[in-house]
């Protein structure tokens, strides 16, 4: 890695390198587990939970695959380094599901079974505390914004 990837990893979170890889290396786990997942738009989200306890506060990174296109959505919780993941989750009008869109950027989908609320991620600064437990990938307004306007607009 060259000086300005090095620079651009601390500032965004992920090198040109690590973006290409770890997009790839998310489409590879999508499509491995999605039937036809080439079909379905690919974007990364991350949660983070805070908890307080009596003496300290707990925090809990979720990172996850999500795959959409007209009519469905998949989840697919996913390890920082994408070396494991979950089952994918299937929301669709089928079995009962909805989106939402906040004007706080949470996105939101669920059913009666399971229900998922994340943050699309532009970027997460690599000298965030928070950013090893983020996958280093970047992505762009475009994208979050198409994303944003799909869960508002609904399955």
């Amino acid at each position: 890695m060259g000086v300005f990837d090095f620079v651009k990893k601390m500032a965004t979170g992920a090198s040109d390198e690590d973006n290409r890889k770890n997009k790839a290396r998310m489409r590879e786990i999508f499509n491995s587990l999605v039937p036809n997942g080439d079909d379905y738009k690919l974007i990364y989200c991350h949660m983070e939970d805070y908890h307080n306890a009596v003496v300290v506060e707990v925090n809990v990174h979720s990172n996850y695959i999500v795959g959409y296109k007209p009519g469905e959505v998949v989840v697919i919780a996913v390890e920082a380094d994408l070396t494991k993941y979950e089952k994918p989750e299937f929301f669709n009008r089928e079995n009962g599901s909805k989106t939402e869109a906040s004007w706080t950027g949470y996105c939101v989908v669920k059913n009666s079974q399971a229900s998922y609320q994340f943050v699309p991620v532009t970027y997460e600064p690599g000298i965030n505390r928070g950013a090893k437990y983020s996958v280093a990938v970047t992505q762009s307004s475009e994208e979050v914004s198409a994303f944003r306007k799909f869960f508002k607009a609904g399955l």
